[in-house]
């Protein structure tokens, strides 16, 4: 009976027929192959070990630190990079005060006394920038006479331009003023002070830095009113003619001359010093 049965099975397959759909699948059908189309397979999101947390606006991809960043230690974020702060450097000295001997300190002290100067030897003053003055002289008596006041701090050689000039220059243009009038004091506004030229902040350093220079600011009489320095030009009368004889005759013993009319800084007082220049160049204005 088994053989019989089996036979009917056999003729079957030969002839190619599907099976029902309820009975075996083939594996491969070699006589029509059909192709199926599939769809394509959807993304799979990349896991993450990090928890999900809200994202700002402005949250974009990570990016590598830079390699010129040190990553900190303690493995914190690393804070954002900053410029290198700068740092004030200190003022290098920008000028060389005069080194005065004592030979030449005792001949200056010397002339002064002929002049009839009344004066005293301080202590040796230092300041920022190269300022100092190796013997500074505090002046009471210019001349015989005449009192500069406040009190100075001046070189040697600085105050003897200033007993000079007011004896050959400044009593000469007093005997001239109307009625009987006698020099007896001169008031400055500085003379030792260490700061740049004209108070800026940068520039070259002033005289004054050195003991080199005084800046006159009137001058008082027995006789008559004070006169002070101040611009006169074109006022056509004797304190004009007198400031312009003083500031004139200055020049023939100080090499910089600077008063009203100059520049700004110098239209209340009459800046004398003693700075050497080539050649001898005498700066008068």
């Amino acid at each position: 009976m088994g053989r019989v049965l089996a036979l009917p099975l056999v003729v079957l397959l030969g002839m190619g027929l599907d099976l029902p759909e309820n009975g075996p699948v083939p594996a491969e059908n070699p006589r029509q192959p059909q192709s199926v189309a599939k769809d394509p397979p959807l993304p799979v999101p990349k896991p993450s070990s990090e928890a999900p947390g809200p994202r700002s606006d402005a949250e974009s991809a990570p990016v590598s630190p830079r390699a010129d960043t040190p990553e900190p230690s303690n493995g914190a974020l690393a804070p954002q990079e900053k410029s290198p702060e700068k740092t004030e450097k200190p003022a290098l000295p920008d000028i060389k005060a005069p080194k005065d001997d004592e030979a030449a300190l005792a001949h200056c002290e010397a002339e002064l006394r002929k002049l009839g100067a009344v004066f005293d030897r301080l202590d040796p003053v230092r300041g920022d920038n190269g300022c100092s003055i190796e013997a500074p002289y505090r002046i009471d008596e210019i001349v015989r006479g005449v009192a500069l006041s406040p009190g100075t701090e001046l070189r040697c050689e600085t105050a003897l331009a200033l007993a000079r000039w007011t004896g050959s220059v400044v009593i000469p243009a007093t005997g001239a003023l109307p009625d009987a009038v006698t020099l007896t004091g001169i008031n400055h506004g500085s003379t030792y002070v260490c700061r740049r030229r004209n108070n800026l902040d940068t520039g070259k350093m002033s005289e004054h830095g050195i003991g080199n220079a005084i800046d006159i600011a009137n001058f008082e009489f027995k006789g008559r009113e004070p006169i002070g320095i101040s611009p006169r030009q074109g006022d056509g009368d004797m304190e004009e003619a007198f400031q312009r004889a003083v500031r004139g005759g200055a020049c023939l013993h100080f090499t910089t001359v600077l008063g009203p009319g100059s520049d700004a800084s110098h239209a209340g007082h009459l800046h004398l010093d003693i700075a050497e220049r080539r050649g001898g160049y005498r700066l008068c204005q």
